[in-house]
């Protein structure tokens, strides 16, 4: 064991080490409470007051600057769409116009009569392939008796949309597409306008687009209408299988082979 003596004015002191010399060489008495007052470490000082010096903080005024920054630029981006629900129906939109396209290829592809089934009660569409249960090759050449050779071919390969019996089952290679796909709220069909006539809310329940696996689909026009009851018009383009989309109502109708379809 280490023994050392400290001086001190009026007294020595003796400690069993060094170390608790050192001790209680830092601690001094506090000349009004009695008390031991530890003296404070001059590297943990200059380090606080070095790290009170580096990392300013953003004021109130700052932070509030900030937040009416952001509020401002949300505002105007809802004031420029309109509403969140614009997202919503342009995104809606999108994919309808995707999958009229995409049968009229894979409808060829398959060997399918294909089909999209708008359902105005559910404000939906789905897609399925008919399976025709009768024949009647005599209808379709009453379509008009003054249509050229192609509509007339369109008829035939039209054939399960124009017979009386006929069943729609889920795609076999996308069974998930015959699950109704609902419009966002505000969004809603208004009619549907094919080779075979206008389909409207208060006289059909359904009405269809058939893609032929000849490589035709049906002339077909969907009028809907989005929030604020604006206007959409999609047209479809029965030899390329290509849609247009107008931000306005407009009516197209059948006219090849020399009598427009009303």
């Amino acid at each position: 064991m280490q023994i050392q003596i400290s001086s001190s004015p009026g007294r020595n002191t003796l400690y069993a080490s060094p170390a608790q010399a050192k001790r209680e060489q830092n601690s001094v008495k506090s000349p009004r409470s009695g008390g031991v007052r530890r003296r404070p470490c001059k590297s943990a000082s200059a380090f606080l007051r070095l790290r009170q010096g580096s990392a300013p903080a953003f004021t109130l005024i700052e932070l509030i600057l900030v937040i009416a920054i952001i509020g401002v630029a949300s505002t105007l981006v809802l004031i420029r769409t309109g509403s969140v629900s614009y997202w919503q129906e342009q995104a809606y939109l999108r994919r309808l116009t995707d999958n009229i396209e995409f049968l009229h290829h894979q409808a060829e592809q398959d060997a399918e009569h294909y089909a999209l089934e708008v359902n105005f009660k559910q404000n939906s569409y789905r897609i399925g392939v008919y399976k025709s249960e009768a024949e009647n090759m005599n209808a379709f050449y009453e379509v008009d008796q003054q249509a050229g050779a192609l509509s007339y071919e369109l008829a035939a390969v039209l054939n399960p949309a124009l017979s009386d019996s006929y069943t729609m089952i889920p795609p076999p290679s996308f069974p998930s597409l015959f699950e109704p796909a609902i419009a966002p709220a505000g969004m809603w069909f208004q009619d549907l306008r094919n080779q075979r006539g206008l389909s409207t809310p208060a006289q059909d329940e359904t009405a269809t687009i058939v893609f032929s696996p000849r490589g035709y689909s049906e002339f077909a026009v969907i009028h809907l209408r989005v929030s604020n009851d604006a206007p959409r018009t999609i047209l479809v383009n029965p030899f390329t299988g290509l849609t247009e989309v107008y931000n306005d109502d407009r009516d197209f109708k059948w006219s090849y082979g020399g009598k427009n379809k009303q």
